[in-house]
């Protein structure tokens, strides 16, 4: 039986891989695209970065101090410009870029700042468009020089700047040794959410064409006139989708590394992520490997079933996508979680393994957690390969009308 099982896998990978419009559709185009596409989306958004940074931020000023006046020359960033226009005129040159900023000051704002017997504040008011993200900057880079403002007032007040220093506060991280210190949050977050996509869609259209496909095209009724049980036939099937599957997720996650260099900007929430900080110790990328095997169980056969079901390609895509959805949801709420994950969390087939990888990514790996989810993983694939075997015998699955 089992030498029956590797023959029908090795058919099956042998048709998948020396098909050559399969290699480069299933395998290189997608690492090729993803690639170039988070490159271009990590260049791209850099560029954006820098041209915001760069900017001379042109702010249109209404009875400004002098003293505020001089925090403006001070400030390179910044270019104020005195005038004396009404609030339509105002918001008309906002809206067109003309100025990112506007600033408007009580006429007596400095004897009111001087009195400070008075309970009431003198009025600053600041006016930016929501559509501009040069406004949006200096609403932040204004906000900043008036709190400075601000600060030199209360320092005159009470005598000194050393009067407004209350305490001084020393935060600093606690050193964590190499093994458990895991790689940074937005990368553990966002790595089982692409290797869960990438397993699901490598697996997704091979799967359908080689059972749903074959059932429409009439070359799985050849294979069942062989001297081999049905269910070895299908077995031979999955594990080769298996294999596919983990082929597929390879390529497609290279294809993120490679656009690393250029990409880590917007994929990583900290500076200066290298490929270095993805490296896990050994036992730790048994771990991880462990947690994918069961994903890629459970989607294998999944796929299968549904496949298995549809009496054609179209209508296996159609059963199938409800399914890739929920993965894809899955994959989200694990990615958006909290690092700490709730035990029940573990016994949840497919999201128990999404987590699992997380906290290995984090430096939490739990080996019995592990286990227990790659056992339930187990257990459900086991199930869904019983009733697949279970369909393949019954003629009106197996010769759909």
């Amino acid at each position: 039986m089992f030498k029956q099982l590797m023959i029908v896998m090795k058919k099956e990978l042998r048709r998948v891989f020396t098909d050559r419009r399969l290699v480069v559709t299933s395998f290189i185009l997608p690492m090729i695209s993803i690639a170039l596409i988070y490159s271009v989306m990590g260049i791209m958004i850099q560029k954006t970065s820098d041209d915001i940074d760069e900017h001379l931020t042109e702010v249109l000023g209404v009875n400004v101090p002098g003293p505020i006046v001089v925090l403006f020359d001070q400030n390179q960033s910044l270019r104020l410009t005195k005038g004396e226009l009404i609030e339509e005129e105002v918001e008309t040159l906002l809206l067109d870029g003309v100025f990112d900023y506007y600033l408007y000051f009580d006429e007596n704002f400095e004897e009111e700042v001087a009195d400070s017997s008075t309970s009431s504040s003198p009025l600053v008011i600041g006016r930016y468009s929501p559509k501009s993200d040069y406004a949006q900057e200096a609403n932040v880079k204004v906000y900043e020089l008036l709190e400075g403002y601000r600060n030199q007032v209360l320092a005159n007040r009470l005598g000194g700047e050393n009067q407004l220093k209350v305490y001084d506060f020393d935060a600093s991280e606690i050193a964590i040794p190499q093994e458990e210190r895991g790689i940074e949050r937005s990368f553990a977050d966002l790595i089982p959410m692409l290797i869960s996509v990438f397993i699901f869609a490598g697996a997704m259209s091979i799967g359908i064409d080689s059972i749903a496909g074959e059932k429409e095209r009439g070359t799985l009724a050849t294979m069942l006139v062989t001297p081999v049980d049905r269910g070895v036939i299908i077995g031979g099937k999955m594990l080769s989708l298996g294999v596919v599957a983990l082929c597929s997720t390879i390529s497609s996650f290279l294809g993120v590394l490679l656009s690393i260099p250029f990409s880590a900007g917007f994929l990583s929430s900290g500076e200066g992520f290298t490929l270095s900080e993805f490296i896990l110790g050994p036992y730790e990328l048994f771990l991880f490997l462990v947690c994918m095997l069961g994903l890629v169980g459970v989607y294998v056969t999944i796929i299968s079933v549904l496949s298995m079901i549809a009496s054609s390609v179209k209508e296996a895509g159609a059963y199938i996508t409800p399914a890739y959805m929920a993965v894809m949801v899955s994959a989200f709420m694990n990615m958006f979680g909290g690092s700490e994950a709730a035990s029940v969390q573990y016994y949840i087939p497919i999201f128990n393994n999404l987590v699992n990888m997380k906290q290995i990514l984090l430096g939490n790996a739990n080996t019995l957690m592990v286990m227990i989810a790659f056992f339930t993983s187990m257990a459900f694939t086991v199930a869904l390969i019983l009733i697949a075997r279970a369909m393949m015998h019954k003629e009106k699955v197996v010769f759909p009308s």
